[in-house]
């Protein structure tokens, strides 16, 4: 064991003394640093100037739309004017009081029909609205709004969703303001029951329903009220890409920080690249040999050593984006939890874990990578080769397997490049259909299995 353990020292002594490890450490210490700083002035750039021009082009984008109508007079066009401009006369640029005046409209000229009022009913309903929005008066607007839902003639879906989201708000005193994140949950949560209504009456009707689909609206109703239950503001499920959401924060930006491990991929499969080609092609091999140590003590340090490398590399990277994103956006929600759904019941991850977790995920296809590399550098004399061959397995493999995949080539699904994405694979999107995370971790095993034999023999029986 002691002579194991120098070996590897001294594979890491090696490593230590390459220039390139050094340039390519430097360049992911930047990236580790700079990426928070980027988002940062992301940040600057796409919220802080659209924030201050967001009303400005609300009531300027009214305007656009009267003169837009004017000019082509379409149906009941006199009325959507009346509509827009009341909005602008009492500078109603966002929150429930837009939809608020829509139906307010909508009553006062039954536009759809939907309403079966005398003229006494319309104008006491009329009254009552425009009381209550030119005055703020949520609660009132809602209790209306309740009424109206159950005084349609045709009660659809989409209906019965906003009565219950109506009613919701009231009985639990959520108030309706975009900022309000109960009000918000609120709405995904009854957006999602009605589209689950849509698909179930679309399958009672013979029409095909995507199984997956369902789901997703499944997730989403039992995900919400396990938030709405457990008085849980912050979901870093819902945050876990600015790029996407547009929300800036820490857990936002800190769970992006999973795409660096690409640099760290092509970092270890440098290092398992020329580990062994270079100690063959340069001679020094001669000097491990001659020591009263078994070949494969040889081949597994340099192995160990690829591998190792490549995880302390992305536990240094965690550590400094945890660090680095808390400095620039700060410790709001700092004690977060990623909610997840399994079998129909909401479960909470601790944040950091979560991001841990998905860290780990990511490294696997590093390992896979790294491994081919260091296969092909234990058989071949190039380290140029073994480095070459598997950046671009690394780096083109998902593109080829995306071309297979869209052609409904089936043998592909066997190939290592369409099991290393985990994360995919555990959430049900991986590139083809049924591949489950026991069959991704099977073939993964099998890839594994042959990349060590190969290196294995190759070393074994390479003549100095």
């Amino acid at each position: 064991m002691g002579k194991l353990i120098n070996l590897i020292k001294n594979e890491y002594i090696k490593i230590s003394l390459k220039k390139s490890t050094w340039i390519m450490l430097i360049i992911l210490l930047i990236g580790c640093i700079g990426y928070p700083l980027a988002a940062k002035f992301a940040e600057y750039q796409l919220v802080g100037d659209n924030y201050s021009e967001s009303e400005k082009y609300s009531i300027d984008d009214y305007k656009d739309q009267i003169a837009y109508l004017k000019d082509v007079k379409t149906e009941n066009w006199e009325t959507s004017v009346e509509c827009i401009q009341y909005k602008i006369d009492n500078n109603i640029t966002d929150g429930w009081r837009i939809n608020a005046v829509d139906e307010l409209f909508n009553v006062k000229y039954n536009i759809d029909e939907s309403y079966a009022f005398t003229s006494e009913q319309t104008n006491n309903y009329v009254n009552s609205m425009t009381s209550d929005i030119e005055s703020g008066n949520w609660k009132g607007y809602f209790q209306t709004a309740v009424e109206l839902m159950d005084a349609k003639v045709t009660k659809d879906v989409y209906s019965q969703s906003n009565r219950e989201m109506y009613q919701y708000c009231i009985d639990n005193d959520i108030r309706p303001d975009e900022n309000n994140w109960k009000y918000k949950t609120v709405l995904e949560m009854k957006s999602a029951e009605s589209e689950m209504k849509n698909l179930d009456e679309s399958k009672k009707a013979g029409a095909y329903v995507n199984s997956n689909k369902y789901k997703h609206y499944e997730d989403i109703k039992v995900k919400s009220e396990y938030r709405l239950q457990n008085n849980i503001k912050f979901d870093i499920s819902e945050n876990t890409s600015w790029v996407n959401t547009g929300e800036f924060n820490f857990w936002s930006v800190f769970c992006t920080t999973t795409m660096i491990c690409s640099f760290i991929g092509l970092l270890v499969i440098i290092v398992g690249g020329g580990i062994v080609s270079s100690e063959f092609s340069g001679g020094t091999i001669k000097f491990l040999l001659i020591n009263p140590v078994k070949r494969w003590k040889i081949l597994f340090s340099k192995y160990f050593t690829t591998i190792s490398f490549g995880y302390i590399l992305i536990l240094i990277t965690y550590l400094i984006s945890a660090v680095m994103s808390l400095t620039v956006f700060g410790a709001d929600n700092l004690s977060a939890s990623f909610i997840s759904v399994s079998d129909g019941a909401a479960k909470e991850i601790p944040g950091f874990l979560y991001v841990f977790k998905s860290y780990m995920l990511d490294s696997v296809e590093i390992v896979v990578m790294a491994s081919l590399a260091f296969a092909i550098s234990s058989v071949a004399r190039s380290s140029a080769l073994a480095i070459g061959v598997s950046v671009m397995a690394f780096f083109g493999g998902n593109t080829v397997m995306l071309i297979l995949s869209q052609l409904n080539i089936s043998w592909a699904r066997y190939l290592i490049w369409a099991n290393v994405d985990l994360s995919g694979i555990i959430e049900g999107s991986g590139m083809f259909m049924g591949q489950t995370l026991t069959s991704a971790l099977a073939v993964i095993a099998v890839h594994m299995v042959i990349f060590l034999m190969i290196a294995w023999d190759g070393f074994t029986r390479r003549e100095v």
